[in-house]
């Protein structure tokens, strides 16, 4: 059954004779609403000649826009600061791990690598880390929206092909779709998307969903619990944070963002709720004491798991980019979202999945940098932003740079600062 866009969907029934003939009905069924124009890089549809190219796509990134607001925070905002981004800053995101270099480090990434194999295993989530993903059978999964009948279609051309000579007169069935059946049967190695869903290849929007909306309920603790030891140290030895659980509750309200972000695509139910209650209250409790006992363990560790979110949303880009994931092509930005990032009304979910990513590299310079400090310097950060090429590609300041950035030097236009950043990555 094919559905052929439009304010009513065309419906195609393909069906193989015993002479390898397809038959085929049509029909009209309405739908909601007609999707938009795919994000995606390849074209959706099989282009008609003297087709002409869509036009360029307006800029919906805050940086990009002439008619933004030009601040970080519009009038009546209430939020903490946040960066907003142009689409130069959000290419220029790289996955990036810093060397363990004390044994404070490789407990830290040792941690960080038990919870996450465990989280894998619990979620049987897909192991990315090598994978060549076989290719995918795009004709018909863009355009059939249940691959396995075609896949019993093309099974039953082929026999019919075996058993009667006539099938062979017409070697390239094609149906309505624009696939050629004859074509795929003998695709070496491809699959549609559902046998790759079937297989555990990749996620589908279900399951990367339900890991995102887990996540992001326990990427919130940290920068508040920081946020909290930081406080209750100054009150009670009666001195200054000098900066930093400013940028610990910035931290801790972007990651809430992100959750409520993605809590408009999807609702969880009681089950899940139950298991974050569990988690969340676990992990604030182990890691308000992990505070405690060694803050700059601590900080390394979420700089860690930082490294993996930047993989994980670039994991699903990756998805989206070559086909996986067709079902968020399509998915307008939530108005949150919008709000937040300052996006234009034309954004789509894969801009917000870029500013999430940026946000995490964000959380990774910003870890990785109070863990190479001691807790009595400066907060390098409270007063200056560092370039967003800096957060960007490289994991964080070492302690002599951050110092030098806290006191102004190597400061001009940033790209002193961000060349000694390089030297680090």
């Amino acid at each position: 059954m094919v559905g052929i866009g439009g304010n009513s969907s065309l419906l195609c029934v393909v069906r193989a004779t015993p002479s390898g003939r397809v038959l085929a009905s049509m029909r009209t069924m309405p739908i909601l609403a007609t999707p938009g124009p795919s994000s995606r890089g390849f074209a959706t549809a099989l282009p008609t000649r003297g087709q002409v190219s869509a036009p360029a796509r307006k800029p919906v990134q805050a940086k990009d826009r002439a008619d933004g607001p030009g601040l970080r925070h519009p009038d009546g905002s209430y939020l903490l600061f946040h960066p907003i981004y142009s689409e130069h800053d959000l290419d220029s995101v790289k996955v990036v791990h810093r060397e363990s270099k004390t044994f404070g480090d490789k407990v830290a990434r040792a941690m960080c690598t038990a919870a996450r194999t465990i989280f894998d295993l619990a979620t049987r989530y897909p192991d990315h880390n090598g994978v060549k993903f076989p290719p995918l059978k795009q004709d018909v999964e863009k355009t059939v929206g249940l691959p396995s009948h075609l896949a019993a279609q093309v099974h039953k051309l082929k026999a019919a092909k075996n058993a009667d000579e006539a099938a062979s007169e017409s070697a390239a069935v094609v149906n309505r779709t624009g696939a050629d059946l004859g074509k795929l049967a003998q695709s070496d190695g491809a699959m549609t998307l559902q046998e790759m869903r079937e297989k555990r290849l990749c996620f589908g929007p279900d399951g990367w969903l339900n890991r995102i909306i887990f996540l992001e309920t326990i990427a919130g603790v940290p920068g508040m619990v920081a946020a909290t030891c930081r406080h209750l140290q100054s009150l009670r030895l009666m001195k200054r944070d000098k900066g930093w659980i400013h940028t610990m509750l910035e931290d801790a309200e972007n990651e809430r963002m992100h959750l409520l972000t993605f809590m408009e695509l999807a609702k969880p139910g009681w089950i899940a709720r139950t298991f974050a209650l569990l988690a969340q209250g676990v992990f604030y409790n182990f890691f308000f004491v992990f505070y405690l006992v060694s803050p700059r363990v601590a900080h390394r560790f979420v700089g860690v798991l930082e490294e993996e979110a930047v993989m994980t949303y670039s994991f699903i880009l990756d998805d989206l980019n070559e086909g996986r994931l067709p079902e968020w092509e399509n998915v307008r930005a939530p108005e949150i979202a919008r709000q937040y990032w300052q996006l234009s009304d034309d954004a789509m979910l894969v801009d917000v999945i870029r500013a999430v990513r940026a946000d995490e590299a964000t959380h990774r310079h910003i870890n990785h940098t109070f863990a190479s400090l001691e807790s009595t310097d400066p907060n390098p950060f409270a007063l200056r932003e560092p370039p967003a090429k800096m957060r960007a590609e490289t994991y964080g300041l070492e302690r002599q740079d951050a110092l030098e950035w806290a006191e102004g030097k190597n400061l001009d236009d940033g790209t002193t600062a961000a060349a000694a950043a390089e030297k680090t990555a």
